[in-house]
């Protein structure tokens, strides 16, 4: 889904107000926090704002700060005004409870040594937990005669910058062999395995051998040693993964690794049986000439009307009663909701009730999509089956709205220049006008990234963070295991999961569609920047020698 800094977030569509009596109706939900921060948004009082803030379930910095603009609770502005001081302002503010909610990493690298060990005496004895700013003093990161356990916090919490400037060094065995017992390794291996520019620390990864980990710890750990040739150490970790991992895809993706590794030809047909669809197994079947054809793309409907679900509230209850229900008792939630609108919400609990072995691949909507190319429809019910299992009421925890999950702030941009103007962001709820606004978003996109997976990263983790990750001159480029090793070392972890479905995704429509693609072919696409992505295209034209 379309990301930005919350911060940034201005509602533009207000021409139906919501109201308090709205509100307080609702059960606690998102959908009820997604009315409440539109409330806040609003014309309304500091009474009225109370009202509602304290209806939030699960309150955070987003309905913090938006309350302390309507509050006059003191204590409320005075805890966001505390948290939202410049670095500059820390080391001049008195009350050390409200320092130490203003401090953070990034604004302690701004202070001055004096400024940062001054705080650190302040706070030290009421807050235990600020001895990482004595550590950047020191500047003896990862090293025998340092506190690890510090140095290993402000690794975590530190900018990838600062990491990369100071952390970025060959550790010895001795301090390794205590870093792997410290709370804090697995997520020390997942940030440095990611990072390009972690280089000398990866190589120091390298030479772990055994050991009990994470399943996650274990695959990236198998993943930097494949990157350094240690392939005998990379194979324990991949087995070991397999043996913890709970997820089909994520067991998938380390028989493919074993497979890379070995070449051995029943790992791979192991693989290519998996009943799940995913590019693994897709790429398995592709090589192996097996057909992939445990999904449905229709279901037999009673005719006209049915529950479409794109209330979110009642949405909400229903799901709740979905996650409830045996596969036993599905089948008569599935016999309640009949009717051609039913269609999404009928395959949703089918798909429930006989995971893993038939996966749903209906095409709702079709009518909304008729000025559309059967490429451009895979793209979209590819995207679209990753966001919402294609059930058009689902709001997320960031407030991505609908059967595509646009954001607010997508929905105000396109609405300046569409022709259809939404009187409230309740019309995103609606397939139409849902699928219509994420075309005219995804036809920009598609003006840059021509690959189906790079256009579900920027989807997903934007257009920025795409353009900055193509063009930091390390990933997707020909070499051994590419363009899969790239793919696994994504650092936005959300990102890198959901581009590797919605390709599977895109895979299964254009089939269904009549036009079926090579899964090898899309790959291969990935290294190729002529016929992925404008940005590094552009780098190499202007790179080629003039005259």
């Amino acid at each position: 889904m379309i990301r930005l800094s919350l911060a940034a977030l201005l509602v533009c569509i207000s021409a139906e107000a919501i109201t308090l009596e709205q509100i307080s109706d609702k059960p606690a939900s998102r959908e009820k926090n997604f009315l409440i921060w539109q409330y806040l948004h609003q014309d309304i009082n500091a009474s009225e704002a109370s009202d509602a803030f304290y209806q939030i379930d699960n309150v955070n910095e987003r309905f913090l700060f938006d309350y302390a603009k309507k509050t006059d609770e003191n204590e409320i502005r005075y805890t966001a005004e505390c948290m939202q001081k410049q670095a500059c302002d820390l080391p001049s503010v008195e009350n050390d409870d409200c320092l130490y909610l203003g401090l953070s990493p990034a604004k302690a690298l701004a202070l001055s040594p004096e400024e940062r060990e001054a705080i650190r005496s302040r706070l030290s004895d009421k807050f235990g937990d600020v001895e990482w700013l004595s550590t950047i003093n020191q500047e003896n990161f990862f090293s025998p005669l340092g506190d690890l356990g510090a140095s290993l916090k402000l690794f975590l919490i530190s900018p990838a910058p600062y990491r990369e400037d100071h952390f970025n060094k060959t550790i010895s065995d001795e301090v390794l062999a205590q870093l792997i017992t410290l709370k804090g390794f697995d997520s020390l291996v997942y940030i440095a395995v990611t990072d390009p520019k972690m280089d000398k620390l990866q190589e120091s990864l390298a030479n772990i051998s055994g050991g009990s980990y994470t399943a996650q710890t274990h695959f990236f750990l198998a993943i930097n040693d494949i990157r350094f040739s240690r392939n005998e150490n990379a194979l324990f970790h991949l087995r070991e993964a397999r043996k913890k991992y709970s997820a089909a895809i994520d067991r998938d993706k380390t028989l493919f690794w074993e497979y890379e590794l070995t070449g051995e030809q029943d790992t791979f047909k192991e693989l290519a049986n998996s009943v799940d669809i995913n590019m693994y197994t897709l790429y398995a079947k592709e090589k192996l000439g097996i057909d992939t054809e445990n999904y449905f793309t229709t279901l037999p409907t009673s005719g006209p009307g049915g529950f479409r679900g794109d209330d979110p509230f009642i949405w909400n209850s229903l799901h709740k009663e979905i996650e409830a229900s045996t596969p036993d008792t599905l089948v008569n939630l599935i016999e309640r909701y009949d009717g051609e609108d039913s269609v999404a919400v009928q395959a949703y609990m089918i798909e429930r009730a006989y995971t893993p072995l038939i996966h749903d691949f209906t095409m709702p909507y079709n009518q909304y999509m008729q000025n559309l190319t059967n490429d451009q429809k895979a793209i979209v019910y590819a995207l679209m089956r990753q966001e919402t299992r294609l059930i058009p009421g689902l709001i997320s925890r960031s407030f991505a709205l609908g059967l595509m999950q646009l954001m607010p702030f997508v929905v105000d941009e396109i609405a300046k220049s569409n022709p259809f103007k939404p009187t409230s962001y309740d019309d995103m709820f609606n397939p139409e006008h849902n699928i219509a606004y994420a075309i005219v978003h995804l036809n920009y996109l598609q003006k840059y990234l021509y690959n189906p997976v790079f256009i579900a990263y920027a989807y997903n983790g934007g257009m920025g963070f795409t353009k900055r990750m193509l063009q930091n001159g390390t990933p997707f480029l020909s070499g051994t295991y590419e363009p899969f090793l790239s793919m696994e070392l994504i650092s936005n972890a959300e990102s890198r999961e959901y581009g590797k479905r919605v390709l599977a995704n895109y895979v299964i429509y254009k089939k269904i569609l009549g036009e079926p693609v090579s899964i090898g072919a899309i790959f291969d696409s990935l290294t190729q920047p002529t016929l992925s992505d404008y940005f590094r295209a552009e780098e190499l034209k202007n790179s080629q020698p003039t005259g």
